[in-house]
């Protein structure tokens, strides 16, 4: 009987790593392997079944499962997210306040503020904090409280309170589906607060989600969709 390739033994060991929804450092999950971090990125980018590297971290990635609600994006998604992050980037001007929401898209947002940007990003989301925590330039306000391992976020009244007191003058808002009737939802209910707040805060709101989102209904209405002031990575139109 074959032994297990290396690959494999390594997926094996991050799957349980994993295996209770727990978001894990890409440094921890090479300690754990033994491997380079650039070795389990590829491992993951060549399309391992159940788990996923985003912005850092791995997880799983389970549609709709009690653990992270993260979808196993497929290569087109991929790059629909990457080119609305890459617009969504382009507003982001020296002086601003922003608000970086938890989700899927919004890690590759972050990913692309550069250094001495001189911006301050607001963000209850663990992998978009460690993101620009190191950027010279840029200034960090972490919305604090309990940890969410499911959607690697932290909520508490205390972060809706702090937020009440800061001057957004962007928020970048995730979300895991678009219904025409229900409007913008997220998986988990411990979200809603802080988007709520961060929405009401913000002088100009966008909404950064790529096109599988829409038709999509989920458990926890935040928004309408005529609160955002554009859709960055709306689908397009039919042409008539």
């Amino acid at each position: 009987m074959a032994r297990p390739s290396g690959k494999a033994q390594r997926i094996a060991a991050l799957a349980e790593l994993c295996r209770s929804g727990a978001i894990v450092h890409i440094a921890d999950a090479a300690r754990h392997t033994g491997a380079s971090q650039i070795t389990i990125r590829r491992d993951l980018d060549e399309g391992a079944e159940g788990l996923v590297c985003l912005g850092g971290y791995v997880m799983l990635a389970l549609e709709g499962a009690e653990g992270y609600s993260l979808s196993a994006a497929q290569d087109r998604e991929a790059e629909a997210k990457r080119a609305a992050a890459a617009e969504a980037a382009a507003l982001i001007e020296p002086g601003d306040t922003v608000f970086i929401d938890c989700g899927t898209t919004t890690p590759h947002l972050a990913a692309r503020i550069p250094q001495e940007a001189h911006v301050t990003v607001v963000t209850q989301a663990l992998n978009i904090a460690d993101a620009v925590a190191r950027l010279a330039g840029v200034n960090l306000i972490l919305l604090a409280g309990i940890y969410h391992r499911e959607t690697g976020s932290f909520s508490s009244d205390e972060a809706v309170a702090l937020l009440q007191r800061i001057n957004l003058t962007k928020g970048f808002f995730s979300a895991a589906g678009v219904h025409e009737t229900e409007g913008v939802t997220c998986f988990h209910f411990h979200e809603v607060e802080v988007k709520r707040a961060a929405l009401a805060r913000s002088r100009q709101r966008y909404l950064l989600c790529d096109p599988s989102k829409l038709g999509k209904l989920r458990p926890a209405t935040y928004a309408r969709l005529d609160a955002f002031d554009r859709w960055i990575g709306r689908p397009a139109l039919p042409r008539r």
